[in-house]
């Protein structure tokens, strides 16, 4: 695969050609992530068996993938593409899961060691009912060491997600092995850094807007949730618009 390099304005307009592809069946894409979110809540629901559901997100990102490129082909978005990604590549997609889980424990296992201590003093300060005036000093004293331990977590996490981000695409439409697409997408990540800032920030500014929300239905990830019929189809987008197959590949 060849990769390019694009303008800046390029992360505006994969929200922008996400919203397009959205707005040619709303009702269908919200349906879709309607039941994958349902599903992951009951499988997040039973310890230990939510892994399943890290495992198996990249196979239905691939399947979502295929129903935006069908939606751009002129064909109707159907529910039978949540099972794309389990038709074709299945293992290697599972694969992908595998590596973002794994990431996803060292990146916590790094937040523990340099906060942990604070964050469990802090935990138990609150959870004892401490009154307001040595809550906020206990928070004040703790906040050096837990900033400190969200940016060791932000430093290992950040080159596993750019690495994950397009890897179920190209293994899905491009049958790229896991390691290799691995490689390709964090490198598509790193040539391309400015535009992804300006999609990253598109993409923060609503999740933070709908915290509040997030917070109130104690589901952390709503916003994402709620911005993923965009989100989806603008990842699609994006993976076309930075990657080409060499002439050798065609």
């Amino acid at each position: 695969m060849n990769i390019r390099v694009v303008d800046a304005s390029h992360g505006w307009r994969w929200i922008a050609q996400g919203i397009l592809i959205f707005r040619k069946n709303p009702p269908q894409w919200l349906l879709l992530i309607a039941i994958l979110f349902i599903g992951s809540r009951v499988l997040f629901a039973v310890p230990l068996i939510g892994v399943i559901a890290v495992l198996i997100a990249p196979n239905f990102l691939a399947g979502l993938s295929h129903g935006a490129q069908a939606l751009g082909q002129g064909k109707p978005l159907r529910l039978g593409y949540l099972a794309s990604g389990f038709l074709k590549n299945a293992a290697r997609l599972v694969t992908i899961g595998g590596v973002s889980l794994v990431g996803q424990f060292l990146t916590l296992m790094a937040i523990t060691l340099v906060g942990g201590e604070t964050i469990s003093s802090l935990s138990k300060t609150i959870a004892a009912g401490a009154a307001a005036p040595e809550a906020i000093a206990a928070m004040q004293a703790a906040a050096p060491r837990m900033m400190m331990a969200l940016l060791v977590g932000f430093g290992v996490s950040l080159p596993l997600m750019m690495a994950v981000w397009f890897a179920p695409l190209l293994v899905f439409f491009d049958d790229v092995k896991p390691l290799p697409a691995l490689a390709l997408s964090l490198w598509a990540c790193l040539k391309n850094i400015l535009p992804l800032l300006i999609y990253g920030m598109a993409v923060v500014v609503p999740v933070v807007i709908l915290m509040p929300l997030s917070l109130a239905t104690r589901q952390p990830d709503l916003g994402v949730w709620l911005l993923a019929p965009i989100l989806v189809p603008s990842i699609y987008v994006s993976y076309r618009d930075l990657f080409v197959p060499a002439p050798d590949s065609q």
